[in-house]
Parts: structure tokens; sequence; C-alpha cells
């Protein structure tokens, strides 16, 4: 969907999907960097900070909640608990945030890291949080609000997804939180570099998509 690039994905439950966002293929040795890098870090210098980006995180992470909400509306539960108007509201923020996940993987071009402080990566980064908020107002709160009373596997299973995706949105924010222009409510646990609670929830959606014929 997101063009012809193929995307090297970190987590091994997705491994061989198609990717909703693309990126270039990656050497054994540019793998292993990406592996070694966190979600974000941060060097300050004086009054000035400069935030980095691990693309390959990012790209997942917004890959990741693109499977999720096209899969979540399309479960016939689900739809009727949100409506008409809005499964068509959430197509549209799918639709746009799949445009911010270009514009990002295009600012990002072959690096394996960006500079947030790079016009393009800062515009593109943006939309994507604009995006994964409306996201979650209109999407994961759906899910996380159906009633108890609708007991079944699948409405159990769309919640754990649905909860996973709000981890990620909570990374996604915490990437940049450092600069002061976002709250974040997760705390970033890394293990060898890569961020497990990120590992974790990705590999919850993978379940939830897979189960769904994803």
């Amino acid at each position: 969907m997101f063009g012809d690039k193929k995307h090297v994905r970190i987590e091994a439950e997705n491994k061989g999907r198609r990717s909703f966002l693309g990126y270039g293929l990656m050497t054994a040795a540019a793998i292993t960097s990406v592996a070694a890098l966190p979600g974000c870090s941060a060097s300050k210098s004086g009054t000035t900070t400069t935030i980095t980006l691990n693309v390959a995180e990012v790209v997942d992470y917004v890959d990741a909640l693109l499977k999720f909400s096209s899969t979540v509306i399309n479960v016939p539960v689900v739809a009727v608990a949100m409506g008409a108007p809005n499964v068509a509201l959430a197509n549209t923020i799918i639709a746009a945030l799949t445009a911010a996940g270009k514009a990002f993987v295009a600012a990002a071009g072959a690096s394996t890291s960006v500079s947030y402080d790079s016009a393009s990566v800062k515009a593109a980064f943006d939309s994507v949080l604009t995006d994964v908020e409306q996201l979650n107002t209109t999407i994961i709160s759906a899910v996380t609000g159906m009633s108890d009373s609708l007991s079944s596997s699948v409405v159990t299973q769309a919640k754990e997804a649905a909860g996973a995706a709000a981890t990620l949105i909570d990374l996604l924010k915490a990437m940049v939180a450092v600069s002061g222009r976002h709250a974040a409510a997760a705390h970033l646990v890394a293990d060898g570099g890569i961020n497990m609670q990120g590992m974790v929830a990705m590999n919850v959606i993978g379940v939830f998509v897979s189960a769904q014929g994803g």
C-alpha cells in the first residue's frame, strides 16, 4: 500500500506479511545496526536538544497501527458497535495515517535514523502523531468501550489488540516527549536497544490480525 519498496520488519510475528509501510531493503549489517538503535535518542548542546528517530521502529509501529485499524473496523460486531458514520470516519483517518507514513518514509530516504529537527521529518512525524491520536479517539476508544455483555473471543481479542495499539501510540509520543511538545505515558524499556513493550504490542496485534484472516 505504501509503494514498491519492501520493508524489513523488526518483529518476527509479522515477518513475511504485506506491509502497509514501504521501506528500502537493508543488508544484514544494516539490519544489525537498526536493532542496536533505541526508538529515539536525544542529545543536548547548550539549550538545543537534538532528537534522533529510529526509522524502522517508527515504520513498524505505524504499520502495526494501520493493520490493527483496517482489520478491527471490518469485524462485524465492532462495525455495528461503531456505527456506519464512525466506520467511514475511521477509514478517512486510516487514509490520512497512510499518507503520513509515506511522507515519513520519503523524508527518511535510505537512512536508518533521522533527526526530528529536519523540517520534512518533523512535519511527517507530527502528522503521524496527529493521525494516531485521532485513531485513538475514534477506533481504539470505540473498541475498548464495547459492552462487556458482548462476551465472545473476537471481542476479547479486539480489546486486547486495542490495548496494544494504545501502547504503540504512547511509544510514538514518547519518542519526541523530551522536546516538551508531547507528554509520554509509556516508559521506554529496552533490551539490547529494542523496545520490548513495542515488540509485545506488535505481536498481540499480529495475532489478532492473523486470527481475522489478515
